[in-house]
């Protein structure tokens, strides 16, 4: 029996170490893991457009990584373009972002996007569970050009399960309206780590339940 009780929590533990398989989330934020679908003029800030061809998975997916020195602003010599967006004349312009491990609806706020714009830019944010249905969350915008910001969005029960998508959406056009998307960022469902511990906890539940049962 003894020998039962050492197999049980060594398997409790194998499950614990287990490697999670979702990467995007990162000290337990949940980032953006692909470019999902995206107008035709969206480019990073020196003009290469998206496109499939392009390496733009550095552009928008994962941590924000456009400001290399940390000190607030994108353009600084040897800050990387990894940026995604619009620029002051292009209309009706799009980007769809995609979470593999869908997005909780917590208390407070469930998703910031960092960005990048000027003074007379808007965007509206909407987000989807299935890629289909898109609910607008909440519009932003109106920065100093060049400077990141971080803009923070509550689901506040608009959804019946977990958000997989979302979408930016260009509100106004013309001079000093352009904006450029750095990181998109939210609260895991559910997160992996608290996921694999209840596993965990389950299997250990229902092996002592069949040691009672054989006793």
């Amino acid at each position: 029996m003894k020998s039962f009780y050492i197999s049980l929590v060594a398997v409790a533990f194998l499950i614990v170490l287990t490697p999670l398989a979702e990467a995007a989330v990162i000290d337990g934020v949940n980032w953006a893991d692909d470019a999902y679908a995206y107008s035709a003029s969206i480019q990073n800030f020196g003009g290469t457009k998206m496109s499939e061809d392009a390496a733009y998975e550095a552009w928008v997916v994962g941590p924000p990584d456009a400001d290399a020195n940390d000190n607030g602003y994108a353009w600084d010599e040897g800050d990387p373009d990894y940026v995604a967006g619009w620029r002051a004349n292009a209309p009706s312009e799009y980007l769809v972002v995609y979470f593999d491990a869908g997005l909780a609806d917590v208390e407070g706020g469930d998703l910031t996007v960092w960005f990048y714009c000027g003074p007379d830019a808007e965007g509206m944010l909407s987000a989807s569970t299935d890629g289909s249905d898109y609910v607008n969350v909440g519009s932003f915008g109106g920065g100093e050009s060049g400077y990141l910001q971080g803009e923070s969005f509550d689901f506040d029960g608009l959804f019946e399960g977990s958000v997989h998508y979302v979408k930016v959406a260009r509100e106004t056009n013309g001079k000093d309206t352009g904006m450029f998307f750095d990181a998109f960022g939210g609260t895991a469902v559910p997160e992996p780590a608290t996921a694999v511990l209840l596993s965990a906890a389950g299997l250990i539940g229902l092996l002592a339940y069949a040691v009672r049962k054989r006793k």
